[in-house]
């Protein structure tokens, strides 16, 4: 998908539609606080459909690598994105209050004569990152760490206030 996809969110999953496509990481503005770096991309797959209700959803598949920053050791951490979602097309003057309360009801996003797909799949990426990504325990990041805690032997930046915490 190299143009900006816009759809008319209702008439897609009433006539069942499908869109694929690809997007660049670093065309995702908002997504960009979160990475390392912006390379990688990211495949998506947005389904028009229903639910056993009859009621219009949009099923979404997003994968991709991203490289995220770890928050053990400030280092690429190679992220393997691997989405999806049902999210119930609800219009602007629906009740959707007990859905609200239920946190396992599906997930709903307002139908829209313009809804950017682009954004759409960027939310759904930000809404799945880490809160705290880090590398494994025994992976990488701990090898890395055990070197520079002080620094291969030497004695830390705060060692000379210890000593003065002992008079």
């Amino acid at each position: 998908m190299s143009a900006q996809a816009v759809i008319d969110s209702l008439e897609f999953a009433r006539t069942e539609q499908e869109l694929r496509g690809n997007l660049p990481a670093s065309s995702l503005a908002r997504l960009q606080d979160f990475l390392y770096d912006s390379a990688g991309s990211i495949e998506f797959t947005v389904k028009g459909c229903h639910d056993a209700e009859k009621r219009p959803l949009l099923a979404l598949h997003i994968s991709g690598l991203l490289h995220l920053r770890c928050q053990r050791c400030l280092e690429r951490l190679d992220y393997p994105l691997r989405l999806s979602n049902a999210l119930l097309l609800a219009r602007r003057d629906e009740n959707l209050d007990g859905t609200v309360a239920d946190p396992a009801a599906i997930d709903y996003v307002e139908a829209s004569t313009a809804l950017d797909v682009a954004g759409l799949i960027e939310d759904e990426i930000l809404l799945g990152l880490p809160f705290s990504p880090r590398h494994e325990e025994e992976g990488t990041c701990s090898n890395r760490t055990k070197g520079t805690e002080r620094g291969g032997g030497k004695p830390g930046a705060f060692a000379p206030l210890a000593g003065l915490k002992k008079i």
